[in-house]
């Protein structure tokens, strides 16, 4: 008699082997799998920075050429380290957010499926060549799995290091039940969304909190070593933020001098990643600087002598950022000598692993009116998505300069820098909205009740939405310039 095969190890090594030719196959693109995307990265990196961070053109064009020369080369000696400083809301946190969507591709710049601001991807318009569904990963015409043997290869956040497996969920012919979120072999867009900071940035890490009782620091000290090395261990390429480095406690700080000067640790190697240490330690000598050039700049206007270079209060000049750039290595260096928890040779290696030092200069009017019009292009995208309007317009540059005037100033620059942005719209653009939105309700619901009545019913129907829905709207200055007003305008 002839006896069947025991199916369950058949069926595991067919599984295995499937499993191994689709790792084998499957392209995953740079910044998924927590690696850099270098092809393009300088000019990706430089026009993401100037699109969405206002104001600081000084620190951005001294990083992105020190970024621009560490991502090109092919063997750094070290990571790059970056020290960033000034006074809280001017954009420190979001540059280096901006810089990890750069760097792991995730702008939505077409190489990575893009998302909009609220997290909902955006799906590819469909072709012949490259359909929104179907294709080799299967899925209905949102890219979504259906998970059946049709669905084809369902290999799902897999981030292979060299053939290895290093983080991942099962696909789903091995139990799994999550779709994929990069493009397949042939370039198929598949479900995917970009988030970043997010899971979609696995080599971005943020760390904060740093200064920790004395009781605590040799402890927390390892514990952030050991912590910091094990993810780059898994990402060498990695951009790690530590918030308010100037505050490290000894052991800490003395962790993170071997790790900057050498770049390798342990098991993990990382010379291409990249350190963002942020401050806010020397903001006061930043915007003395800032208003000494101010100061040049407002002397020399009409006679034609303010020279290439001059800041004018927006950008410091290179002899300004050269003085401001080693003051700020001396701040930091007499904070860390004070404190006498080591040899002085020893602070002065900790503090010569930093690369540059990057001052963010305060924001002027002109530049809390760009962070200003930038919220309004995202409250505007925000109400579209929801269907509470169809468009939203304002009269430029009355209801900016309107806008402008609610922040709060020290002579040329904004005392929070770009944080009441957010507190300046919603107290005057969305109440003008919601008092046009009251207004709307009340005149359609006395057009509902006089048709009721013309057409002799006894009830009232008004199940026609909210009363802004699919319109368009513009704001404007009212009369006496004392508030904004908005209106309808289809």
């Amino acid at each position: 008699a002839i006896t069947a095969a025991p199916a369950a190890p058949v069926a595991a090594a067919v599984t295995a082997i499937v499993y191994a030719a689709l790792l084998a196959t499957t392209r995953i693109p740079c910044g998924a799998d927590g690696t850099f995307c270098r092809e393009g990265a300088c000019e990706r990196v430089r026009a993401h920075l100037a699109a969405n961070l206002h104001g600081q053109d000084t620190a951005v064009n001294l990083l992105v050429d020190a970024l621009c020369d560490h991502v090109a080369s092919p063997r750094p000696n070290k990571p790059l380290v970056a020290s960033l400083h000034g006074s809280p809301g001017i954009g420190k946190s979001y540059f280096h957010q901006l810089l990890a969507q750069a760097l792991y591709n995730a702008t939505g710049d077409g190489s990575h499926p893009a998302e909009d601001a609220f997290g909902n991807p955006i799906e590819p318009v469909a072709s012949s060549d490259h359909p929104s569904g179907g294709g080799p990963w299967g899925g209905d015409s949102n890219g979504n799995s259906n998970g059946n043997s049709n669905g084809g290869n369902n290999v799902v956040d897999a981030m292979v290091d060299k053939g290895r497996v290093i983080k991942g969920y099962l696909p789903t012919f091995m139990g799994g039940d999550v779709a994929p979120r990069w493009n397949d072999a042939n370039g198929v867009n598949a479900r995917h969304r970009v988030e970043c900071p997010g899971r979609d940035c696995p080599a971005y890490k943020v760390i904060f909190g740093t200064d920790y009782v004395t009781a605590e620091q040799e402890a927390q000290g390892r514990a952030l070593r050991d912590a910091i090395v094990d993810h780059l261990a898994t990402f060498p390429e990695s951009i790690i933020v530590i918030e308010e480095y100037d505050k490290m406690g000894c052991p800490a700080r003395g962790m993170l001098k071997q790790l900057l000067d050498k770049g390798a640790n342990g098991n993990a190697t990382f010379h291409r990643s990249v350190f963002v240490l942020e401050a806010n330690l020397g903001f006061v000598e930043i915007n003395r600087r800032v208003r000494k050039g101010l100061g040049n700049s407002q002397n020399n206007v009409g006679d034609g002598s303010s020279g290439e270079g001059s800041s004018g209060g927006e950008e410091l000049d290179l002899d300004e950022l050269t003085a401001t750039q080693r003051t700020l290595r001396d701040t930091v260096f007499k904070r860390w000598k004070d404190e006498r928890c080591e040899e002085w040779s020893d602070t002065h290696k900790a503090v010569g692993s930093v690369d540059l030092f990057a001052p963010f200069l305060p924001l002027t009017r002109k530049s809390v009116g760009e962070v200003i019009e930038a919220h309004l292009r995202e409250r505007t995208r925000v109400k579209r998505r929801a269907r509470e309007l169809a468009r939203l317009t304002w009269a430029r540059p009355d209801v900016v300069d309107f806008l402008v005037s609610q922040v709060e100033f020290e002579k040329e620059h904004a005392i929070e820098g770009g944080k009441e942005a957010g507190g300046v719209l919603s107290r005057w653009v969305t109440r003008a909205l919601r008092r046009l939105a009251q207004a709307e309700d009340t005149a359609r619901k006395k057009e509902s009740q006089r048709r009721a009545v013309e057409e002799g019913r006894l009830w009232v129907d008004d199940r026609s939405g909210p009363p802004l829905r699919d319109r368009s709207v513009r704001l404007e200055v009212a009369k006496g310039g004392r508030e904004l007003v908005a209106s309808v305008v289809d």
